[in-house]
């Protein structure tokens, strides 16, 4: 919310397409996994170990699966899967990767892309809209500040620790470092390029790195990590052995039986037999199916999956 209302804001000041920019702002994070860029790492582990997965996706990340949830998962009301958006939201998604901490300059390129046919993440580029390089840039702008806030009212982040120079030019909360981010990009960007300032590139650049040691690399997201990974890992294994044992769903087994009272199980079972209906062929893969599942979670869904599947809760 905070990216698309951001870059509405950008893309007025230079009578860009404000419903554009909008729209790829609402839906650039939409292919996160459960677990952020852990999840990202840890679903990539799970496809190397599948081969009949790693053909159709050889390489898991959040813009690329972003795509594939808007093209062949979501749904409206009762639509079939796809939410038949423009090629330019399309673009502005999987190509809206934020993490080249070095370019702070982007000019919307030329390309005839496939969309389709990406497989890599470098292999979509540079957004071919300047609304689409709004988000690019805007979505840095957003998470570093909003991240160090919430590590700081968490507690994980000491403020003291922050570094003076961040707080006296940037502001002291999220909101004051957006707008000091947005006021000085629209000041040196224009209908041709969007830019932030070589010193307000170079602070953000600061912000990010003490974002990584501070708060990404802490000591609590390592501990957190391996939990997360035992979390998902476990899932994938459990509800590969149901869609296995039950055929898709097509058949009871004790397995259903067993598990036929919990959330995930429903849940599964009706994405599986109603959400996506005749969305996957038979030469699709079980692990295809359980992949988009689990990537489609939240990270309390995963974890409340988790434990109605491998917890004993009390029967009475």
């Amino acid at each position: 919310m905070h990216v698309a209302s951001a870059a509405r804001a950008v893309a007025r000041n230079f009578r860009l397409n404000e419903d554009l920019a909008e729209a790829i702002g609402l839906a650039h994070d939409i292919g996160h996994p459960p677990f952020g860029h852990d999840g990202e790492e840890i679903i990539r582990d799970i496809i190397e170990k599948h081969n009949d997965l790693k053909q159709i996706i050889p390489e898991f990340s959040h813009e690329i699966n972003g795509l594939r949830v808007v093209d062949k998962i979501a749904k409206l009301d009762r639509e079939p899967p796809g939410l038949n958006l423009t090629w330019e939201v399309r673009d502005g998604i999987i190509s809206h990767y934020g993490e080249d901490r070095k370019i702070y300059t982007l000019t919307p390129c030329n390309d005839n892309k496939i969309l389709e046919s990406i497989k890599h993440r470098k292999d979509a580029g540079i957004p071919t809209t300047p609304e689409g390089c709004i988000v690019r840039l805007v979505d840095k702008v957003v998470y570093a500040g909003r991240d160090l806030e919430d590590a700081i009212m968490t507690g994980v982040v000491e403020d003291g620790k922050v570094p003076r120079e961040i707080k006296i030019v940037l502001g002291k909360n999220n909101g004051e470092m957006v707008g000091t981010f947005l006021k000085d990009m629209i000041q040196n960007s224009s209908n041709d390029h969007i830019s932030l300032s070589k010193r307000m590139g170079k602070l953000l650049d600061r912000l990010i790195d003490f974002n990584y040691k501070h708060i990404y690399y802490s000591d609590q997201a390592k501990r957190y990590k391996e939990q997360a990974k035992y979390t998902l890992t476990s899932l994938f294994d459990a509800l590969m052995g149901i869609l296995k044992a039950t055929n898709r769903f097509r058949k009871d087994g004790s397995l259903t039986k067993l598990l036929s009272d919990t959330v995930v199980f429903k849940v599964f079972k009706q994405f599986v037999t109603e959400d996506m209906g005749k969305a996957y062929s038979r030469q699709d893969p079980n692990s295809l199916i359980v992949l988009d599942f689990i990537a489609g979670m939240t990270d309390n869904f995963a974890l409340d999956s988790y434990l109605e599947l491998f917890v004993p809760q009390p029967t009475v």
